[in-house]
């Protein structure tokens, strides 16, 4: 247990006691300690009392309330050097702990503070950047070589998995064997994006839990049994062995292989077969395990996906969960194979063509 989970459990309102007082707030309890955590790491640096000298839940009161200004000050500063996300993510972590301690309205005052930062002049997460986002039939065998040489069972089963069905890393430790014939495979994806709230509330959940039929092969089965029993640790520690291994390998390259780049990949093969068919935004939407269409966005390239690549059949069900929200935004009338990307990219829009709440 470290310092910070200490100072978190002795100061702080106790999960149950948060969740009572704070139904709005649908947390799992790991996020609310991870959130105090980051509170208490973030609070450490600003102030000139340690955190440790903290001895009762009154003292921890007046201090956030004395430092009230300066947090917020702070918040606003680091605006600078932070991606949206991440900052996003600290204030939400100010917020919560602001109320574990008992102090609501001085949190509603947080969480009542916007990014004072244009969104062009925010930082951008370079570590997503450095990710290679195409991976062709040469790279991806070159790789597997790699693990299989190194007998490295669990990284070979998620590229497998990766490649075939696209899922997302953590997405490995949640997958249900179907069904399995002589010429296909049907696969349940418990999808991992996913909070609290959207699991009691179905229409409120980020991902999508989504049924797969591919085409059998030794392979996929082999991988799923794999990862049968797989965990996070597992899916981390392999990883890190396949980040090593492709530095190893590409070492003069500046972007290098992950599973997500697989999952990239695999986007752009979605677009490229499915894009020019009638509803194929949504199919795609749907393999991918995403609630509206324009989460598709951030995946692979329409230009750089592959013709005749096998992918997997998705179930009615979960196609009729998906909203087109691209098409309801910027459609306006131009088709249904409208592809707003293409349209941005390309300056084919006028400002009249978008919703009040976009400026482009």
């Amino acid at each position: 247990m470290t310092t910070a989970t200490r100072y978190n459990e002795a100061h702080f309102k106790t999960y149950n006691k948060f969740s009572k007082d704070h139904t709005k707030d649908i947390l799992k309890e790991s996020t609310y300690y991870n959130y105090l955590g980051d509170a208490t790491s973030f609070l450490s640096n600003i102030t000139d009392i340690s955190l440790l000298s903290i001895k009762s839940k009154k003292q921890l009161k007046s201090l956030l309330e004395d430092n009230y200004g300066l947090i917020a000050l702070t918040l606003k500063t680091t605006a600078h050097s932070k991606t949206s996300d991440s900052w996003r993510k600290l204030r939400r972590a100010l917020v919560v702990s602001y109320k574990a301690a008992g102090l609501s309205n001085l949190a509603n005052d947080l969480h009542s503070i916007s990014n004072p930062v244009s969104v062009s002049e925010r930082s951008h997460n370079t570590k997503k950047s450095r990710r290679l986002v195409k991976v062709t039939d040469e790279i991806f065998s070159e790789m597997y070589e790699n693990r299989m040489d190194a007998g490295d069972a669990d990284s070979l089963a998620l590229m497998t998995l990766g490649q075939k069905i696209g899922i997302r890393p953590s997405e490995a430790k949640r997958l249900e064997l179907i069904e399995s014939k002589d010429n296909e495979i049907t696969i349940k994806v418990h999808g991992s994006k996913k909070t609290l709230l959207g699991e009691k509330v179905k229409s409120k959940s980020r991902g999508l839990d989504r049924t797969l039929t591919v085409t059998h092969s030794e392979a996929i089965e082999r991988a799923l049994e794999t990862v049968r029993d797989i965990d996070d640790n597992r899916i981390k520690s392999a990883q890190m062995r396949m980040h090593r291994a492709s530095r190893k390998i590409w070492f003069d390259s500046e972007k290098h292989f992950c599973l997500y780049s697989l999952r990239y990949t695999f986007g752009s093969n979605l677009k490229r077969q499915l894009y020019s068919t009638e509803g194929g935004r949504i199919v795609a939407a749907a393999v991918m395990g995403h609630k509206n269409t324009s989460s598709i966005s951030s995946y692979g390239n329409y230009r750089s996906g592959r013709i005749g690549i096998d992918l997997p059949q998705v179930d009615l069900e979960t196609v009729e969960q998906v909203k087109d929200d691209i098409g309801d935004r910027f459609q306006k009338g131009r088709g249904k194979y409208f592809d707003v990307g293409e349209a941005i990219r390309k300056r084919e829009y006028v400002k009249k063509d978008l919703e009040p709440e976009f400026s482009l």
